[in-house]
């Protein structure tokens, strides 16, 4: 997976606007707009392979109840949970999947016996953080949507509705070409096959 900086992207707008330079202003909004359309693009899929992590092993903790929680030391703080299972999945032995439901505490597993570990395996999608002017890990995979999108938002900004609605156009079609590349491998595997429960509560 290929990184861009965010000087990259922020060339590439200037460029689409045809302006030499951006007031501090306008780059204040740019960046906003950036990170609006990365959280866009982020929640159109579960799969996007840089963010999602599969069968990583997570403490099942006692308070609250069966439950796991969203964030654990030295690891990525969750975001969407999708499957749970009892042992290493994905493996050559078959594994016991756990049903659970979310809140804003966590995956509370509705299935643990008394037999099962303190620990789980989670497939889970970890959080986007935010991205800042001086960022070095703009997924590449979102970079032309990122880039026409935010410019279109600058358009409309603008009051330029017209062309904003041209470069919109633009920015969607470059991110279903991506989102058919992710739909085409999630059809290949199983991780989202029985996928459970995986709308998140407002934490």
């Amino acid at each position: 997976m290929q990184d861009r900086t965010y000087s990259d992207l922020l060339t590439l707008i200037r460029s689409l606007a045809g302006a030499g330079s951006f007031t501090t202003e306008e780059q204040a909004s740019i960046l906003s707009f950036v990170n609006r359309r990365s959280s866009e693009a982020y929640n159109m899929s579960q799969s996007w392979p840089r963010y999602l992590v599969v069968g990583e092993e997570r403490s099942i903790s006692s308070s609250p109840a069966q439950t796991i929680p969203y964030t654990e030391t030295s690891k990525d703080n969750i975001y969407e949970f999708i499957r749970i299972h009892r042992t290493q999945p994905f493996l050559r032995n078959s594994a016991l999947e756990f049903n659970f439901y979310v809140d804003g505490n966590g995956a509370h597993i509705l299935n643990l016996t008394t037999a099962d570990a303190n620990s789980a395996f989670v497939t889970y999608k970890k959080e986007l953080s935010q991205f800042t002017d001086s960022s070095t890990d703009i997924p590449g995979e979102w970079f032309s949507f990122v880039a026409h999108g935010a410019y279109s938002d600058f358009l409309r900004m603008d009051g330029q509705h017209d062309k904003a609605m041209a470069e919109e156009q633009i920015a969607m079609n470059y991110i279903a070409m991506e989102l058919e590349k992710v739909d085409n491998m999630s059809n290949n595997n199983a991780l989202n096959r029985f996928s459970t429960h995986t709308s998140r509560q407002a934490r």
